[in-house]
């Protein structure tokens, strides 16, 4: 059975730097998709003039995608990936905890998906 798992996370963070620095955030992520062996095959960073970032990268495996609101210590993510080669579930829940890590979360609304 082919399980894809999917984790969509609304969180806040202690950490406003981090909500407002997407280079930071691409040196964090394209590290950790790499240690995990995951494999990039693009990837979309824009930061805002008035704070915060937007982030896409589209993997073999499906998706992650991260979205900041600095002004309101608050950060979404979207983490998805499928099994077509590979059981992933384990590393999607490690994805997404690399990321809550990563910001300092709390008030964390997660939802995980089988689909």
């Amino acid at each position: 059975m082919v399980v894809r798992t999917h984790i969509l996370l609304n969180a806040k963070s202690s950490s406003l730097d981090l909500l407002q620095s997407k280079l930071l955030f691409e040196e964090f992520i394209l590290k950790t998709i790499n240690d995990l062996e995951l494999v990039q095959v693009g990837a979309v960073f824009h930061g805002f003039d008035e704070g915060g970032f937007t982030c896409v990268v589209c993997l073999t495996e499906s998706h992650l995608a991260i979205h900041t609101w600095p002004e309101f210590s608050y950060y979404t993510a979207d983490v998805y990936l499928c099994d077509y080669t590979r059981n992933n579930y384990d590393l999607t829940i490690l994805l997404s905890n690399k990321i809550k890590e990563y910001f300092s979360s709390y008030e964390i609304k997660e939802q995980i998906i089988s689909r």
